[in-house]
């Protein structure tokens, strides 16, 4: 007799954009949430309005304190909710900016985060007999990082993202956004986890140029 499985593991696709000045994020179908997330069944990225220069599509790591959280929830409820998204710098090799760090599943931030913020929108897809999953969407800008968030400041990157999952029992949505260096007083809550994680190569991030970054960040089980 064969044996059939069906495994219950999520998977998480990073899209990033990289354009002087800000696209328009249309959102469409507003879905109720108890946790105040703004969440939305349709969404279009309007690069119309905006000059992109650079654009990224990779599958991510999970790591197990992401994992563990996935499969806690299917006993004690969904206490845990993904809803922040983080970027780093030091996601890449100091010989090459164009290779990637390999991040491990063990990892819990990210090699140097400079920021991290509430997502701009939650789209939700479920109900269709194919397709299961959440986009997380997020426009960072250059302009709002201070200098002195960045690995190198002479030469302002972004080269790692993270999916920032919650605890809405500890501190209700939205939540202010942080910039490094963190201190006692400057940091993220202590309830924030890192869920998912993407190193990349470089891109530009450079305040003077009108540099910003949006990342698309999907979930999703097959």
């Amino acid at each position: 007799m064969g044996i059939v499985r069906e495994p219950l593991a999520p998977k998480g696709l990073l899209e990033l954009f990289v354009t002087k000045g800000r696209p328009n994020l249309i959102l469409n179908g507003k879905v109720e949430s108890r946790y105040n997330l703004p969440v939305y069944k349709e969404h279009k990225l309007d690069f119309s309005v905006c000059e992109i220069i650079d654009g990224l599509k990779m599958q991510n790591i999970i790591v197990n304190i992401g994992k563990d959280a996935v499969i806690k929830s299917l006993t004690e409820g969904f206490i845990k909710t993904l809803a922040r998204l983080a970027v780093g710098d030091n996601g890449t090799l100091p010989s090459d900016s164009t290779v990637p760090k390999t991040p491990v599943a063990t990892m819990t931030g990210l090699y140097n985060e400079i920021g991290r913020s509430d997502a701009d929108a939650v789209v939700l897809n479920v109900g269709s007999p194919t397709v299961h999953e959440v986009k997380l969407i997020k426009t960072f800008s250059a302009a709002d990082f201070p200098i002195t968030s960045f690995f190198n400041q002479a030469k302002p990157v972004l080269n790692e993202v993270g999916l920032i999952m919650i605890d809405l029992g500890a501190a209700p949505l939205p939540r202010a956004d942080v910039y490094a260096p963190y201190t006692s007083t400057n940091k993220p809550l202590d309830d924030e986890l890192l869920f998912a994680i993407r190193t990349h190569k470089s891109v530009p991030f450079e305040a003077a140029n009108d540099i910003s970054v949006t990342i698309r960040y999907t979930i999703y089980i097959e």
